[in-house]
C-alpha cells in the first residue's frame, strides 16, 4: 500500500543542534539583561556574550575543544567563584552574578544532558529575574516576552529527546552542519498548528500572569529580599563634591534622567529649576557640602513613607499631585523645586533630610526608577531661611567677611583667598555697586550683568588656569566663554567677597513635553548649576541664575521660556516607558483595589450589555416564529428561512469546498477531504470494532493515493451505516 508522500521529520542529531543552538540564544538573552546592571561585572559579562556568539555561530570550533577541557574546567570554576565570594564578602550580588554568567558559559559550550538543559533554563531566568527586579525597567518586559516562548521551545525540544534515566551528555557532531541546510530542515518541518496552539498557550500564560499580577496581594520586596538592594554611583555632578566642569560633562548626556506626571502642562508657567543639591563650602575649584551640612544636627536621618516641611509650611495650591520618576544612577538627591505640603513613597524609605537647605535625599543612589509623589508642589524663587541662617544675621551689619570658616551657615561667606585675589574681587565689586551696600535682588542683577557683558556661555571654556591660580579667578581675568558652573562660582565670589551670604545649587533646568502621554521629560543635557543668595531684608534666600540665556539678570522676573514638545518615534517609544511606570513601577495596593474594580465594572458591564441583546433577540424571534405573515415579521421570516437553507447547502457541499481549495494550496493530505473524512470515520470504527472490511476500505482511503470524493462517496455511506447499527 502505498503511503503517498512521506512525512519530514528531524533527525535526532538535527534536534541536538537545535537544542544546543537555542541554549546559545538564550544564553545571549540573558546576558543583554545584566547589562542593564552596574556591579562592575561587564567584563565576565561581555566574555559570557562572546562565549555564547561562539556557540551560535561557531559551534565547529567549539566542538573541537578537547573533552578534557570539561573535565577540568568545573574544579577551577568552582575555585574561582569561591575566591570571588571570598573577597567581596559582605557585598555579594555582583559575585553571585558572576557566579551565574560563568555557569552559564561551561554549560552553554560543554555537551549537556537532560538535567544540564534545565540548568540552563534555570540560571538564564535568574539573570532576567535579578535585572528584572533591580532595575524595574520597561526593557525587563520585553525580554522576559521573549524568554518565555524561547525556553517553552527549547524545553519541547527537551521532551523529544528525553530518554529517562538512560539520557546522558551528548556531544553533537557539527563536522557537516550548515545553518542554512539546518534551517532549510527546521521549515519543512514547521507545523503551523503547533504554532498556534503554542501562541494560544503563551497569551494565556500571560493573561493568567496579568490577572494575578492584579489580584495578588502587594508585599514589599526589598524587605523580603533585602540583599536584592543594591546601589551604584551618581552622576558626577550631583555628589555632595563637585568639581568645575562635572555638571557641564553631564549636559553632553541626552538619556532620559527625569519622567514627572503634572496636573497639567499649565501647571509649568516659567522656566522649571529642578533644585536637587545645595553646595555650600568652596575651594580651589571645587564646590561641596560643608561637614556641619553632613552631620548632625542640621541633617536628620529617618525611616518614613511621608514627610512635611519642617514648621509645617503649607503651600497655596491645595490638591494637585506631581508623580517624579527618577532613573536609576542619577543622584541620591531628590528633586524638589519648591514648597510642598507633603512628600509619599510608595514604602518606607532611608531619606536625610537637611531642611536648613530644603534638600531630601535618600541613603543611597539606586539602580532602578524610584518614583515619589508631590503634592501642591510650587516652584520657587524665593526658599525661606531656618533657623541656623540666622547666625549671619549677626554680621551682616556691617558687612563682615570671614576669611574661613567650616560651619553652616558662615560658610556661605567664607572665603579663603589671597589678599591680592580678595583685592581683584573687591574691585569688581566696586564697579558694579559703586553707592555702597544695595539689597540682594539689586546686586545680584547688577553682577549677573557684569558676567553676561563679558562673558559669552560654552561647554567649552578658554581662560584655563595655570599653576596654583585659583581657577574661578583665573577665569575672571582671563577667560571670554565659560559653563554655567563658572557663571555660578563666580557669582558666589563676587557676592561673598561683598558681604552676601551665597550658595551654589545643581539640579535640572527645562525640559520638554510629550504630547503622546502628557508628561514631562527632563534629559541629562537639562543639568544645570546656579546661585541663592541670602536677602537679609526679606529673610530668605533668592535664587539667581547667572548664566547667559537661562533667565532674566533682575532675579525678580519669572523666566517663562518657550515650551518644548518631544516628536518622532522616541516619543511613542518613550510613552511606553511612562506607562510601564505608571502600571508596574508605581503600582500600590490603592491602585490595584481600582484596576481590579474597573476590570470588574468593565466585564460586569459587557456582559449584562451581552444578556440584553440576547434576550432581545429572543424576545425577536419568538415574535416572529408566532406570528410570522404578520406583515414587519414577514422579511425578517424569508431572512431566517433563507439563511437556514442556505447554512444546510454549505453543509452538503462543505467536501467540495475543501477539494477546491485542496487543489488551489496543492498541499498533500493537509485539506484533502476525502482523507479527513475518512480519518474521522476510520477513528469511530477502531473505537467500536467495525467489521475489518470497512476498516481496511477506510485506511485504503486514508493513506493510499488520491481519490475523487464521487468515488469514495460509497464507502463513506455504507460505513456510516455500519456505525449506525452498532
Amino acid at each position: 500500500m502505498s503511503t503517498g508522500h512521506r512525512q519530514v521529520r528531524l533527525s535526532t542529531e538535527e534536534l541536538q543542534q537545535v537544542k544546543q543552538l537555542m541554549g546559545a540564544l538564550m544564553a545571549l538573552l540573558s546576558f543583554w539583561s545584566l547589562f542593564a546592571l552596574d556591579i562592575g561585572s561587564e567584563l565576565v559579562i561581555l566574555t559570557g556574550v562572546l562565549a555564547a556568539l561562539a556557540a551560535l555561530f561557531l559551534p565547529r570550533w567549539v566542538a573541537r575543544i578537547p573533552a578534557m577541557t570539561w573535565k577540568w574546567a568545573g574544579p577551577v570554576i568552582l575555585m574561582v567563584i569561591v575566591v570571588d565570594f571570598m573577597l567581596h564578602l559582605p557585598e555579594f550580588i555582583a559575585p553571585l552574578v558572576r557566579m551565574v554568567v560563568l555557569l552559564i558559559i561551561y554549560r552553554v559550550m560543554a555537551p549537556r544532558n537532560h538535567r544540564e538543559d534545565l540548568q540552563v533554563i534555570l540560571l538564564c531566568l535568574f539573570c532576567l529575574v535579578v535585572s528584572g527586579v533591580m532595575t524595574v525597567s520597561l526593557l525587563f518586559a520585553v525580554q522576559i516576552l521573549l524568554f518565555t516562548p524561547l525556553a517553552m521551545a527549547l524545553l519541547f525540544v527537551i521532551c523529544l529527546l528525553d530518554r529517562g534515566g538512560d539520557s546522558v551528555a551528548h556531544v553533537t557532531q557539527w563536522s557537516q552542519f550548515s545553518w542554512a541546510r539546518l534551517a532549510r530542515r527546521v521549515w519543512r518541518v514547521f507545523d503551523f498548528k503547533v504554532v498556534v496552539l503554542s501562541g494560544i498557550l503563551f497569551a494565556a500564560v500571560v493573561t493568567v500572569s496579568t490577572l494575578l499580577f492584579i489580584l495578588t496581594p502587594r508585599f514589599d520586596l526589598d524587605r523580603a529580599i533585602p540583599f536584592l538592594q543594591m546601589s551604584t554611583k551618581s552622576l558626577s555632578g550631583f555628589n555632595d563634591e563637585v568639581r568645575l566642569g562635572e555638571v557641564s560633562e553631564i549636559q553632553e548626556d541626552n538619556r532620559v534622567a527625569l519622567r514627572i506626571d503634572l496636573p497639567s502642562i499649565d501647571a509649568l508657567t516659567e522656566e522649571p529649576y529642578w533644585r536637587m543639591l545645595v553646595l555650600d563650602e568652596y575651594g580651589q575649584g571645587r564646590f561641596r557640602a560643608s561637614e556641619s551640612l553632613r552631620q548632625r544636627p542640621l541633617r536628620r536621618f529617618a525611616n518614613e513613607r511621608e514627610i512635611r516641611p519642617e514648621g509645617g509650611r503649607q503651600t497655596s495650591l491645595r490638591g494637585e499631585v506631581w508623580t517624579v520618576y527618577m532613573e536609576g544612577g542619577v543622584s541620591r538627591y531628590l528633586p524638589l523645586p519648591g514648597e510642598y505640603s507633603a512628600v509619599r513613597f510608595e514604602k518606607f524609605q532611608n531619606l536625610e533630610r537637611v531642611d536648613a537647605v530644603h534638600v531630601l535625599g535618600l541613603d543611597s543612589v539606586g539602580q532602578s526608577v524610584f518614583s515619589y509623589r508631590v503634592e501642591d508642589l510650587s516652584f520657587n524663587r524665593r526658599f525661606a531661611s531656618g533657623e541656623a541662617d540666622e547666625a549671619v544675621l549677626a554680621v551682616l551689619g556691617d558687612r563682615v567677611v570671614e576669611p574661613r570658616s567650616t560651619e553652616y551657615p558662615m560658610t556661605t561667606l567664607a572665603l579663603d583667598l589671597s589678599e591680592t585675589e580678595s583685592e581683584f574681587l573687591a574691585a569688581i565689586n566696586r564697579g558694579i555697586v559703586d553707592q555702597g551696600p544695595a539689597d540682594a535682588a539689586v546686586y545680584a542683577q547688577a553682577a549677573t550683568d557684569y558676567l553676561w557683558q563679558r562673558f559669552n556661555y560654552s561647554l567649552s571654556p578658554d581662560g584655563r588656569v595655570s599653576g596654583g591660580a585659583d581657577p574661578i579667578l583665573h577665569w575672571l581675568k582671563n577667560g571670554t566663554q565659560g559653563h554655567c558652573e563658572l557663571f555660578a562660582g563666580a557669582f558666589v565670589l563676587m557676592a561673598r567677597a561683598a558681604g552676601y551670604p551665597a550658595r551654589m545649587v545643581v539640579g535640572f533646568a527645562g525640559g520638554s513635553w510629550n504630547p503622546v502621554e502628557d508628561y514631562f521629560i527632563v534629559r541629562n543635557r537639562h543639568a544645570h548649576a546656579w546661585v541663592e543668595i541670602y536677602d537679609p531684608v526679606e529673610g530668605n534666600w533668592l535664587r539667581v541664575d547667572p548664566t547667559p540665556g537661562r533667565s532674566s539678570s533682575d532675579p525678580e522676573v519669572a523666566f517663562s521660556s518657550q515650551m518644548q514638545f518631544e516628536s518622532g518615534w522616541f516619543s511613542w517609544v518613550d510613552s511606553l516607558r511612562i506607562q510601564w511606570y505608571r502600571r508596574i513601577v508605581n503600582f500600590e495596593q490603592e491602585d490595584q483595589v481600582d484596576l481590579a474594580l474597573g476590570l470588574k465594572a468593565f466585564l460586569q458591564e459587557h456582559l449584562n450589555g451581552l444578556k440584553e441583546r440576547i434576550q432581545a433577540i429572543g424576545r425577536a424571534l419568538r415574535s416572529v416564529f408566532s406570528n410570522p405573515f404578520e406583515q414587519k415579521h414577514l422579511p425578517w421570516f424569508v431572512v431566517l428561512v433563507f439563511s437556514l437553507i442556505g447554512a444546510y447547502t454549505v453543509w452538503l457541499v462543505r467536501h467540495t469546498f475543501f477539494q477546491i481549495l485542496f487543489k488551489l494550496l496543492r498541499r498533500p493530505k493537509a485539506l484533502d477531504p476525502v482523507r479527513r473524512q475518512s480519518a474521522h470515520l476510520l477513528k469511530r470504527c477502531r473505537a467500536k470494532q467495525a467489521e475489518p472490511g470497512i476498516v481496511a476500505e477506510l485506511q485504503e482511503l486514508r493513506f493510499g493515493p488520491a481519490r475523487s470524493l464521487r468515488s469514495a462517496a460509497p464507502i463513506f455511506k455504507r460505513a456510516r451505516g455500519i456505525l449506525r447499527k452498532m
